[in-house]
């Protein structure tokens, strides 16, 4: 399993390398961003009058094609919209705070989503933004009031591709040193070495720190595999203390996490 792991995330870092060719740190990996810092960012791509942004920053948002396009942008900025798949519940539920006691705030969101086919793939022909708009107005709708607080922004394939390439190149992973040229390397065996690769991964993409351990809350977000944070927090918070009793290593100790403490997913992109 070692060799499986760490290949596939040196091939990804590979591909990564060639493509931009060049080994280059990627700076302010881990991101963190507002509705408001996403609305003004996408109100300058798309060209819109900023006269536009004071009605937005007042959570209005018009049923015009401008303030739709404008959703989907800051949907895409914020990491919880992708125009195939459509959204990710992990991601954009950051961003609302529903009543503590509402308790049918999911019910009417879910019920909001799936009355407009917006719960699944998107369907040929429909405009990704009228998607984006209809889905954000769910939540907003439904769900709770607007976060306007920084939240954690998922770490896309693209960037999480360049963390691992800035491990392979800080760590001197053996087998590795034609990798831009050559576009391949061969992974080490040891489960020690995957172990302190993942270890650089997580702790440079903001998951997992040595002071207080994984951080739930973006590891919930970066997998966007469960429907459950209340479990997803008790079950893995109880693995990874059974772990940390054993007095692993800090490698060991993040190689059995991930592969142990994840039964129904993780962050796909390391766990195989």
């Amino acid at each position: 399993m070692a060799r499986g792991i760490l290949s596939r995330c040196i091939e990804l870092a590979c591909l990564l390398a060639v493509a931009s060719a060049a080994s280059r740190p990627c700076p302010g990996v881990v991101m963190q961003k507002s509705i408001s810092q996403a609305q003004e960012e996408c109100v300058e791509y798309l060209r819109i009058p900023r006269a536009r942004l004071a009605v937005y920053n007042e959570h209005i948002y018009p049923q015009d094609t401008e303030t739709k396009c404008m959703v989907r942008c800051m949907g895409i900025n914020l990491g919880w919209w992708n125009d195939t798949e459509g959204v990710k519940e992990a991601a954009i539920r950051t961003y609302f705070h529903p009543d503590p006691d509402d308790c049918q705030y999911e019910r009417r969101t879910y019920h909001c989503l799936k009355s407009q086919r917006l719960d699944n793939y998107a369907p040929q022909g429909h405009d990704p933004c009228d998607r984006a708009y209809e889905t954000f107005r769910c939540y907003y709708e439904q769900y709770g009031n607007i976060v306007v607080i920084p939240q954690f922004i998922p770490l896309s394939p693209l960037r999480m591709a360049a963390v691992m390439q800035d491990c392979v190149s800080m760590l001197r992973v053996p087998g590795t040193s034609d990798c831009v040229r050559q576009g391949s390397a061969a992974a080490p065996s040891s489960t020690q070495e995957t172990g302190c690769f993942l270890r650089c991964v997580v702790l440079r993409s903001g998951l997992y720190s040595e002071q207080y351990g994984p951080n739930l809350d973006r590891w919930f977000v970066q997998g966007d595999s469960y429907t459950n944070y209340t479990k997803f927090q008790a079950t893995t918070l109880t693995c990874y203390r059974q772990l940390k009793a054993k007095c692993l290593n800090e490698c060991d100790l993040i190689y059995r996490f991930i592969n142990e403490c994840f039964p129904e997913g993780g962050l796909t992109s390391l766990k195989y």
